[in-house]
């Protein structure tokens, strides 16, 4: 007797042995809490009839922590571009060759052959954005443009200030000090210190995926937050306004790459190809308001974002494109972030 296989396919799914089958169908990502435009997982899945299952993590160190091992079951992630050295070290992500999708030269010649992958041979890029701080000018009518507004805040801003939960911070208060941001100097990192420590001591950190909720509280006049963050915030208060410091400013990018051991590598590979084409690379700076860099994406962008002040520096603010920081570098300011935070304050629930 012949059985199809159809046949043999329906029987499979009535006993609940079909789960493989039906992953070949499915891609799983793994990005940080809000920041993937629904919009665009829903294009996706009706351009490729693939499921798009979204998993959420609270901050880049969660996220990461998430692919430890090899075998995280995920298809696609967004890491930070500091991290993605240590995750090559460590065997972490697959192979894609970048330059052999449809769609790479797309890419904006700055943002190819970067120096964590020069032969684009594990991520594209996806977004890039900057760190610093929105300010209620309705309540502080002076300048905005420096860090001293952060460490040291006139009696407008003092004890209404809301600081982000990241080693940001630690980069933030060296350049404030006109130290190198990059630096593993211990003296100049305990100077650091000792200018974040009054700062946590007044108010516990904000976790970055609930900045927003802080910057919509009326009793919030300063909050350090980056910049898409800030230009969604300003929809419903108005009186905000980002910060460009002239001490310096935090530039910071993420990639889209492959987990090592992926469940549906080919279906991996579609969704990069996807975020490759203009129209697609809008949709997500439209959704959560930062750059990406992707030839030609402007002309699918909302003017609100094309034309925001958190997105466009106003003159003559300038934002320079540094390299990101060592991974030792990285990983010694989270060391003293985390260090910090446990000597001054209870790390109970955040507001």
């Amino acid at each position: 007797m012949r059985i199809s296989v159809t046949a043999v396919f329906a029987a499979l799914i009535v006993l609940g042995l079909a789960g493989p089958v039906l992953a070949a169908s499915e891609l799983r990502i793994l990005a940080r809490i809000g920041s993937i435009s629904p919009e665009l997982l829903g294009k996706f899945e009706r351009e490729t009839n693939l499921s798009a299952i979204l998993d959420e993590a609270p901050d880049h160190s969660a996220m990461v922590a998430k692919l430890a091992g090899g075998h995280s079951g995920y298809d696609i992630t967004f890491p930070p571009d500091h991290q993605v050295m240590g995750l090559i070290e460590h065997g972490l992500l697959e192979r894609i060759w970048a330059d052999r999708l449809p769609g790479f030269w797309n890419i904006e010649d700055p943002w190819r052959s970067r120096s964590f992958d020069p032969r684009n041979e594990f991520t594209i890029p996806h977004q890039w954005g900057t760190t610093a701080f929105a300010v209620d000018t309705s309540v502080h009518k002076g300048d905005i443009d420096t860090l001293r507004l952060l460490f040291d805040p006139p009696p407008d801003i003092l004890g209404h200030i809301k600081i982000m939960d990241d080693a940001d911070m630690v980069q933030l208060a060296l350049l404030y000090l006109g130290e190198p941001r990059c630096t593993l100097d211990d003296a100049k990192l305990e100077k650091a210190a000792r200018q974040l420590s009054p700062l946590l001591a007044a108010t516990p950190p904000v976790q970055s995926a609930g900045m927003a909720q802080s910057l919509g509280r009326a009793d919030v006049v300063l909050a350090v937050t980056r910049n898409g963050d800030a230009m969604r915030a300003r929809e419903g208060r108005p009186t905000l306004a980002y910060a460009y410091p002239r001490e310096g400013n935090l530039v910071w990018t993420d990639v889209i790459a492959i987990p090592r051991n992926p469940p549906n590598r080919a279906n991996a590979l579609k969704f990069l190809t996807f975020m490759l084409k203009p129209e697609n690379a809008a949709l997500q700076s439209n959704y959560n308001g930062y750059a990406n860099m992707i030839r030609g994406s402007e002309a699918h962008m909302l003017p609100l974002v094309l034309g925001a002040p958190e997105l466009v520096a106003p003159w003559p603010a300038k934002v320079g494109f540094l390299v990101s920081c060592r991974g030792e570098v990285q990983r010694r300011h989270e060391t003293l972030w985390a260090e910090l935070k446990s000597r001054t304050i209870d790390l109970g629930p955040r507001d």
